[in-house]
Order: structure tokens, then C-alpha cells, then sequence
């Protein structure tokens, strides 16, 4: 799949690679990465970055971003939809008036992959935080056993949802699986 406006031609990008990695930087994708989590990685491509120039991408990041395009979806888009995700996960489960809706919920969140099994599930990394005396101390944390890793394919009909509402609420109801309102006609 090609896009003539995602190419890797020049070291600074395009406009649209550019800020297609720069969303990414903040939501990224891992897949079956786990490198992709490491804090010197994803240090690495910021501080190249904002340097002016694009490290290069890996071919399963630019197939990811493709395939947000192919579903409509623009950076900006893709960065609202990320922000938003959590709230409206948690007010769609609110909704939930039986187990059996719970269920059927949760496994929407899977097809969507806003409940991604993670590749590092389980495993420690060290934190820096501040104690008490304003020091800085190493905490092993676990990484979670889910992240999200949205697939763009399940999320192609969200962008229609906007058109008949603001982006939380139309958020919210495309997790839920409200159905798309009938009220336009092409």
C-alpha cells in the first residue's frame, strides 16, 4: 500500500510524517515488540526528532500508520481517539447493565485492541521516582498485562460518528457499540 504523501525520501519528512510520528510517539505501536516499550527507544526517536530529522521508522510502524489512513483517520484524529480512549472505555463499561452486556463489551475492547494482550506482561522494569527527602530512588514496576494497540481496520467507521456528535460522546457509543446514526444519506 502506498501513500505519496508517506514517504521516507528526505531525513526531516513530510508535513504527514512528521506529525504521523509524532502521535505515534505518544501513543505508539508495539505489536509483538517488545524493544518498541524500552524508555531508550522511544527516548532515542524523540531526541532525533526534535532534532529536525525522522529516525527511521520500522517497516511494522509505517504499515500501522498506512493502515490508520486507509481508515480515514488523520494524526490529529488518531492523537484525540488515543487521548480520549480510557474515560470513554471506563463510561462504556458503566453502561453495562448485565454481565452478559459486560462480556460482550470486553470483547469488542479486544477487537478493537483497546485490551491488547502486552508482549512484556509480567516482566519488571525500573522507575525513577522521588522519595521523601526529594532524592530520586529505582522502583521495580511490573508492566501491565494489557495495552492498548487499537486496530485501525476495527476503527474505520468511527470517523462517520463525528459527523453527528462531539468526539467524546461519539467515542463513548463506537466502544459501546451504539449503532451509527441513519440520519445522512450518501
Amino acid at each position: 500500500m502506498q501513500n505519496p504523501e508517506f514517504s521516507i525520501n528526505h531525513p526531516e519528512g513530510t508535513l504527514q510524517e512528521r506529525l504521523w510520528n509524532s502521535v505515534v510517539m505518544d501513543y505508539p505501536f508495539f505489536g509483538e515488540r517488545p524493544v518498541e516499550q524500552s524508555a531508550y527507544r522511544q527516548a532515542t526517536r524523540s531526541g532525533e526528532f526534535a532534532s529536525g530529522k525522522l529516525s527511521e521508522t520500522p517497516e511494522h510502524l509505517q504499515n500501522y500508520i498506512l493502515r490508520w489512513i486507509a481508515a480515514g483517520f488523520t494524526p490529529e484524529l488518531y492523537w484525540a481517539v488515543s487521548l480520549g480512549i480510557r474515560e470513554a472505555a471506563a463510561h462504556a463499561r458503566r453502561r453495562c447493565k448485565s454481565p452478559e452486556d459486560l462480556l460482550r463489551l470486553e470483547d469488542r475492547m479486544r477487537r478493537l485492541g483497546i485490551l491488547a494482550p502486552n508482549p512484556r506482561a509480567g516482566q519488571l522494569y525500573k522507575e525513577l521516582q522521588r522519595d521523601e527527602r526529594g532524592g530520586a530512588v529505582l522502583v521495580d514496576r511490573c508492566y501491565p498485562a494489557h495495552v492498548v494497540q487499537l486496530e485501525p481496520e476495527e476503527w474505520a467507521e468511527f470517523p462517520q460518528r463525528l459527523l453527528f456528535g462531539r468526539p467524546s460522546a461519539a467515542l463513548q457509543q463506537f466502544i459501546y457499540g451504539d449503532p451509527l446514526h441513519q440520519g445522512i444519506t450518501n
